[in-house]
């Protein structure tokens, strides 16, 4: 067996000193918003909030960012704020398969560009309106392009009152 050759990219600048919190660009996100430039606010959760992106040729792509601190691995929280996290995306990724009807969902915790700990949540769809099934959806896909404005404030508005209606287990209350 081959191995690759080793890659020449590096890491964006000041990763490291956004790892370890020294001007992490997610920080510096206007948390008390309802509309923070790229994304609108749907949810504000035990630890964390959800904001549905004006970015990319997906809809309904979503992102959870763990607002109580900056934390970059999911490994730094202790248990209870793992938990909360945790029960905080499921809330929105209950929302999200209510409202759009994917055939899949896709939770991704990367952090390889901003390293705070974020969930992208991505509904997937049928073949034919999926950019990419079966696999995982490029990142241009999620980050190029624009959403419709008055779709997106329309689904957030209907993501909204799903979130505000149910009990966190998706039980509409």
């Amino acid at each position: 067996m081959t191995l690759p050759e080793p890659s020449t990219a590096s890491w964006p600048e000041d990763f490291l000193a956004h790892r370890a919190g020294h001007n992490c660009p997610m920080c510096g996100n206007d948390w008390q918003a309802d509309d923070i430039g790229w994304g609108l606010l749907l949810h504000r959760g035990e630890v964390s909030q959800s904001y549905l992106r004006r970015s990319g040729t997906v809809r309904g792509y979503v992102i959870v960012v763990f607002t109580a601190r900056h934390i970059a691995e999911p490994t730094e929280l202790p248990e209870e704020e793992a938990t909360a996290f945790w029960h905080d995306t499921l809330t929105l990724g209950r929302a999200l398969e209510q409202h759009y009807e994917p055939v899949k969902m896709n939770y991704l915790l990367l952090g390889n560009a901003i390293p705070h700990a974020h969930w992208h949540c991505v509904p997937r769809r049928e073949a034919g309106t999926d950019p990419a099934p079966g696999g995982p959806v490029p990142f241009d896909m999620l980050d190029q392009g624009r959403q419709n404005e008055q779709r997106l404030q329309a689904d957030a508005r209907a993501l909204r009152q799903l979130l505000n209606h149910t009990d966190g287990s998706g039980v509409r209350r």
